[in-house]
């Protein structure tokens, strides 16, 4: 599936180290990053702007900057999207019924992290200096208040079909299939993705999720998500930018709840 344009494909990867008192800008979104170089100091500062905001791209005048003093050799700053550190919770678009073994397909925007790293070559080791949300998400709960954990609420809506609008230079895209095993219909409700477990790919600018496979097996048997290492057949021959935050394939883990499983949290 192809948005019919084109995002940025300069904004990622290698860039060399702003000269001393030279100031590159970043858009990404509602974020506005700014790099400025000061002898052998990295300076970051950023301004985020409110969901329908249209962003000011001016520096503030009372900017607050991060000061990094780097090794003499890290001449070169490489800028990736991540995944938020935690699960996300979502909902889907428009709640569903996933009959027994029957099987969907959801597709998720997940608002990326900017990640900064300094390195001495382009391609070289890279030591992180800061990761910045282009979005800032609220704190949720999965689980119940004996067994879960703590998460992150998307405020996007899980969709059924991909159309030209979800795309988004900020956002992720990440295709979940839902394959029901069990003998029982799936109230889909309110999903966690594992975002911690997938890397990200791009294509003509716009940024994948690697394929998300989450079969249900049952009530008591839980749920098995499998990460399949290749972006998905939507974005076929995109290229992998930022590996996952934790390289484990396969787990198990609560994926499904109902509404009220979490009352009180995240809307």
């Amino acid at each position: 599936m192809n948005s019919g344009r084109e995002g940025p494909t300069d904004l990622w990867g290698d860039r060399p180290m702003p000269g001393s008192g030279e100031t590159q800008r970043l858009d990404v979104g509602p974020l506005t990053v700014w790099l400025r170089g000061h002898e052998n100091e990295l300076w970051i500062t950023f301004v985020r702007s409110a969901e329908g905001e249209v962003p000011d791209r001016a520096l503030p005048e009372d900017a607050q900057w991060s000061r990094w003093a780097l090794h003499e050799s890290q001449r070169q700053i490489h800028i990736s999207p991540v995944f938020p550190d935690r699960p996300l919770v979502v909902k889907p678009e428009h709640p569903f019924t996933l009959m027994r073994r029957a099987e969907a397909r959801i597709y998720v925007r997940v608002p990326a992290w900017v990640r900064v790293e300094s390195t001495d070559k382009p391609g070289g080791e890279r030591a992180l200096l800061t990761e910045i949300p282009t979005v800032a998400l609220s704190d949720t709960w999965w689980g119940d208040f004996r067994d879960g954990e703590l998460a992150y609420w998307l405020v996007t809506k899980g969709r059924r079909e991909l159309t030209a609008d979800i795309f988004d230079v900020h956002m992720v895209i990440s295709a979940v299939q839902l394959n029901n095993l069990s003998e029982d219909d799936l109230q889909v409700e309110k999903l966690s993705l594992r975002a911690e477990h997938l890397s990200i790919y791009e294509k003509d600018g716009w940024l994948w999720a690697e394929e998300v496979r989450v079969e249900h097996l049952g009530e008591k048997e839980g749920t098995e998500i499998r990460m399949d290492d290749l972006p998905p057949a939507e974005a076929a021959g995109a290229r992998e930018i930022s590996p996952a935050r934790h390289q484990t394939r396969s787990l198990k883990a609560r994926t499904f709840a109902r509404l009220r499983a979490l009352s009180g949290w995240g809307g």
